[in-house]
Order: structure tokens, then C-alpha cells, then sequence
């Protein structure tokens, strides 16, 4: 058995570049897209109000104050155009009654506009989603502190309640009044989506894909030169020759991943939310699957240039079902969102971001790790009946 580990070692000295290559391109393009998602870039929106009142007014103002959109006031004609050429994400709508359903705590109708689903336009919900949800609350609060006042006997003016919701908001936003330490045990809220921590994931997971499916199709190389046939009736044990072939695999792929496990703890500031122990245990069932899956192909397919010619179109393929290029979140159709069941990037990615945003979370990561063993274990049994058969 260590004679033939060492065999394979040395026969990676074929695959060093494809190594470094796939680990240089996760880093760059993890830094690219992230990069491009943060500092100085701001997605801008339009504002269309047709209410036209305080309450619309001072909306807009909060709005202007986000850090991650900007908005520009616009009629509708003028919004439309600039959606249209694309120059703006998305348009806001502020329908008429719009005052008087936040001061009655009505649910509030609001109109969004946009061309295309993209990530823009969920940080452009959720930006809208964040600041109507605090324009409510601080105005209820301030109502019902008025009414609490008045039921006392005070004497009160009729912009009082204005008046309480401007210093609330003063006193919130330049004199927060407490200090809160916070733990995140379980959170069941709203997608929340962080784009650092999704492009790393996901181009680590897509980029390993390769190495791992290329190093597994090495043993087409040794059919080719019919060494591989020869090594299974030689005296040595079949098992030990597929052992060798998927421990050598395996490790190839897990020390990607582990070093961009270790790019984003240092480089990226990417708290993974868990143990690192942990992490690498969902990681290291990923490689153990994509093991299997290569040398499922390796079986499939007859030589070496037809697995370069077929891998790139199934990985690419299955990274954008698995969700590693973009969040499935934003996927509308159930026919790629069951697709996306098929996926072992899928369960990868669900527990991983949603660890690092959100928490330690104990059903999702046991559900996820026995979903990816299990397809690893079937790929595995159909990949080495594959390999033992002759083509």
C-alpha cells in the first residue's frame, strides 16, 4: 500500500501547475468579485413618490443614508428610462396613502420595478425591506408615547409626534443609549446575503472541482499505457490499487481546500462561525464526493483528452446549479431548484454560509454532511465497479 501512495505521489508532479493555478485563480477572483461588491461601488435605485407627504419624504431621506444603495428621486417616466438602459437597478415606488398607513401600522404596499433579477436588486429589497421596518417602529413609537402623554393629562403640540420620532432617531443614530453584547444561537429570519463569504466558498469549491475530477482521471493515463489493467490481475489486492488512487485524490483536493480555508480566516477576515474542525469535516465530505464523482467519469468516458474535452461542461454546469456563482435565493424556477438537490456543491454551500453569517447551526450541519456521504458513497461503489471494467 505505501509503495503505491508513493507511485501516485510522485505521478503529481503531472498535476503540480493545475494545482497552483486552480488555488492562484480562487484567490484572485475571490478578491475581484469581492472587491467589486465593496469599498467605493454603490448600486443606485430610483425613488418615485407619489404620495409626496412628510412621512414619503422622510423615508427617502433614511434611505439616502445607506451605506450599500444609492437613490435618486425621479418621476415615472424618468425612472423607467434609466432602468431600461440599465444606468439604475431598480425603481421604488411610493404609492399614495403611504402616510396614512404607517401611522395606522397598516402593512404598506410598496411598488419595485427592475429589468432582471439580479443581486443588485436583492440588496435593493432588503436595503428597502431594513429601512420601512425602522421608519414603522420609530413612528409607532413615537405615536404611542404621544397617546401614553396625553392619557397622563400633557399638554401637547401637533407636531409632537414628529418631534419624538426626530430626537428617537438623533439619539439612536449619534447616542446609542446602551451597549449590547450579543450571541447567535439559531436565527430563522430573512435571507441574508454576504457576498465575501459566498464568492470564497463557492470559487473554492468550484475551482477544487477540477483538480480533484483530473487527478482521479489519471488512471486513464494508465489505461491508455495498459498499465492500469495490468496492475488490477497482478497479485496485488484490487482494493489496495483503488485505496491508493482515492487516499492520493482525496488529499490533493482537501490541501486546496485547506489552504483557502486559511486564506479566508487571514486574508479575507472571514470568521466561518464554527470550529475549524467542523468546517474542514463539511469540506472534507465535499472532496470525499467529488472523489467519487471523478472516478465515476474516469469509468465513463474512454481516454484522457475526452474527460479534458466533457469535465469543464458538467463542472461548470454543476457549480451554477450547486449555487457557488451566484446565491440560489435568487432562483425563482423549481425546476433548478430541485436540480439543485442533485448538487453536492448545494449542501456545501447551505451550511457553510449560513455558519459564517448566522451561527453554528447543528440540523443543518448533519443534514448537509449525511447528504454529501451519501451521494460519495454511491458515486464511489458505481465509480470503482466502472473502473475495473475494461474499454
Amino acid at each position: 500500500m505505501l509503495n503505491l501512495l508513493n507511485l501516485r505521489l510522485k505521478l503529481l508532479k503531472d498535476d503540480k501547475w493545475m494545482i497552483i493555478i486552480m488555488i492562484g485563480m480562487t484567490l484572485v477572483l475571490t478578491f475581484v468579485f469581492t472587491s467589486s461588491m465593496s469599498g467605493e461601488y454603490k448600486p443606485s435605485a430610483v425613488v418615485i413618490d407619489y404620495d409626496k407627504s412628510d412621512i414619503s419624504k422622510q423615508f427617502i431621506e433614511e434611505l439616502d443614508k445607506s451605506i450599500s444603495m444609492k437613490f435618486k428621486i425621479a418621476n415615472f417616466e424618468e425612472g423607467k428610462e434609466l432602468i431600461e438602459k440599465g444606468n439604475v437597478v431598480g425603481g421604488l415606488i411610493i404609492p399614495e396613502g403611504f402616510r396614512n398607513d404607517i401611522i395606522k401600522n397598516k402593512n404598506t404596499n410598496l411598488e419595485l420595478i427592475k429589468s432582471k433579477d439580479s443581486l443588485e436588486v436583492f440588496q435593493l429589497q432588503n436595503t428597502i425591506r431594513s429601512e420601512i421596518f425602522k421608519l414603522k417602529t420609530n413612528y409607532n413609537t413615537a405615536l404611542a408615547t404621544v397617546k401614553i402623554l396625553e392619557k397622563e393629562g400633557v399638554q401637547l403640540g401637533n407636531d409632537e409626534a414628529k418631534k419624538i420620532y426626530d430626537r428617537g432617531v438623533e439619539h439612536w443614530e449619534h447616542r446609542n443609549p446602551i451597549s449590547l453584547k450579543t450571541s447567535i444561537f439559531e436565527v430563522e429570519s430573512d435571507w441574508a446575503y454576504n457576498p465575501r463569504i459566498h464568492y470564497l466558498v463557492g470559487f473554492t469549491l468550484f475551482f477544487s472541482t477540477f483538480t480533484i475530477v483530473f487527478v482521479a482521471g489519471d488512471i486513464l493515463k494508465e489505461k491508455q499505457q495498459q498499465t492500469w489493467y495490468r496492475k488490477l490481475v497482478s497479485p496485488v489486492a484490487k482494493w489496495k490499487i483503488m485505496t491508493s488512487l482515492l487516499i492520493t485524490t482525496f488529499a490533493v483536493g482537501f490541501s486546496q481546500i485547506l489552504v483557502m480555508v486559511l486564506a479566508g480566516r487571514y486574508i479575507f477576515d472571514i470568521n466561518w462561525g464554527m470550529n475549524v474542525i467542523l468546517v474542514l469535516g463539511i469540506y472534507a465530505a465535499f472532496v470525499f464526493t467529488f472523489t467519487s464523482i471523478g472516478l465515476t467519469i474516469a469509468g465513463l468516458v474512454k481516454n484522457y483528452e475526452q474527460l479534458g474535452s466533457i469535465v469543464p461542461i458538467i463542472l461548470v454546469a454543476g457549480a451554477m446549479l450547486g449555487g457557488t456563482m451566484w446565491p440560489l435565493e435568487i432562483i425563482n424556477s423549481k425546476i433548478l431548484l430541485t436540480l439543485s438537490n442533485l448538487m453536492p456543491h448545494k449542501w456545501a454551500m447551505e451550511v457553510l454560509t449560513h455558519t459564517a453569517a448566522y451561527g453554528f447551526n447543528g440540523e443543518i450541519y448533519i443534514r448537509s454532511l449525511g447528504v454529501l456521504v451519501l451521494m460519495g458513497l454511491i458515486y464511489l461503489a458505481l465509480g470503482i465497479k466502472l473502473a475495473s471494467v475494461k474499454r
